[in-house]
């Protein structure tokens, strides 16, 4: 009896250890984690941090060495001076428009095309996915003048219609990629052969039946497509620079025309935040729709 709980010790104690082993290394791994998160969070927070607090503060507080990091007082006088300095309303109804006008024709335009390539078997089908693929592979710079004198042959150069139509053609190839994959994914065929059994033809099915239920893809692919030529500042510089007819991006440069960056930095500074907003309001009404559209549609490719 002696010998059989002498042997039983060494066991118990190798697996006390073990387990003392695993509840250290349980430890470290979440403090590593929770480390790294905060360091993320503070390189992606504080960029947006010192705007915001940028723009309550006097340009000799901006410049003060050490910086400070908090306003001496709370003031939305720059706010009100940014849209005296350019017609920063005007740039952003601008904006509004040639973002949203590109999000819902490049939607419609690659929900339908998506839809084809997810559900039909033709010839050259793979081939289109792969070429649609190359042209993501292409950097936006190389195509600067191609674009620029495409677009001024058109006799599209300052207008909005220039702008738009090459948004939504930059849009497209990755839409159609992510929602042909969401298709085939989240959307299953039965539901479209249900409906065509009551008389529905393709089309109606599509209409009626993959887009009520594709609604969260479609809105992910909707709201990448208008943070696009929201935030763009390259091609609306080069196909829509005229007056008034400016986006909110090209907008906030003439703010280096008006020393925007020396004696205005903190009406500068106000400024983008005013541009943020809607961007901001945008993400938070349609950010669970985002996660599972992108989520869904990149489980098949």
């Amino acid at each position: 009896m002696s010998r059989v709980a002498t042997m039983s010790r060494p066991d118990s104690r190798l697996t006390d250890t073990v387990t003392f082993r695993k509840r250290i290394t349980r430890i470290v791994t979440i403090a590593m984690v929770v480390l790294l998160s905060v360091f993320v969070m503070i390189y992606v927070l504080l960029p947006i941090y010192w705007m915001v607090k940028s723009s309550f503060q006097t340009n000799f507080e901006i410049r003060a060495s050490p910086p400070l990091w908090f306003p001496s007082s709370i003031s939305f006088q720059t706010y009100a001076d940014a849209t005296t300095v350019i017609p920063i309303v005007r740039y952003m109804l601008n904006s509004l428009f040639v973002a949203g006008t590109t999000a819902i024709l490049a939607t419609m335009i690659s929900a339908m095309a998506a839809y084809v390539l997810a559900r039909f078997r033709f010839p050259f089908a793979r081939l289109i996915l792969v070429i649609i693929l190359f042209t993501q592979l292409i950097p936006h710079i190389t195509r600067v003048f191609p674009i620029y004198f495409f677009i001024q042959d058109l006799g599209l150069l300052n207008t909005y219609v220039g702008l738009i139509f090459a948004y939504t053609g930059f849009s497209i190839p990755y839409a159609v990629l992510m929602l042909q994959s969401y298709f085939r994914s989240s959307c299953p065929p039965e539901l479209e052969e249900a409906g065509m059994i009551d008389g529905c033809g393709y089309f109606g099915a599509f209409r009626r039946i993959v887009l009520p239920v594709s609604m969260p893809g479609i809105a992910a692919i909707g709201t990448f497509t208008f943070l696009g030529a929201w935030n763009d500042f390259l091609w609306a510089s080069l196909l829509l620079n005229r007056g008034e007819m400016k986006t909110l991006q090209v907008g906030l440069r003439d703010f280096m025309g008006e020393g925007g960056t020396i004696a205005n930095a903190n009406v500068f500074m106000a400024a983008c935040v005013l541009a943020t907003i809607p961007a901001v309001i945008l993400f938070i009404f349609l950010q669970r729709h985002m996660v599972s559209g992108i989520s869904a549609g990149a489980i098949k490719g």
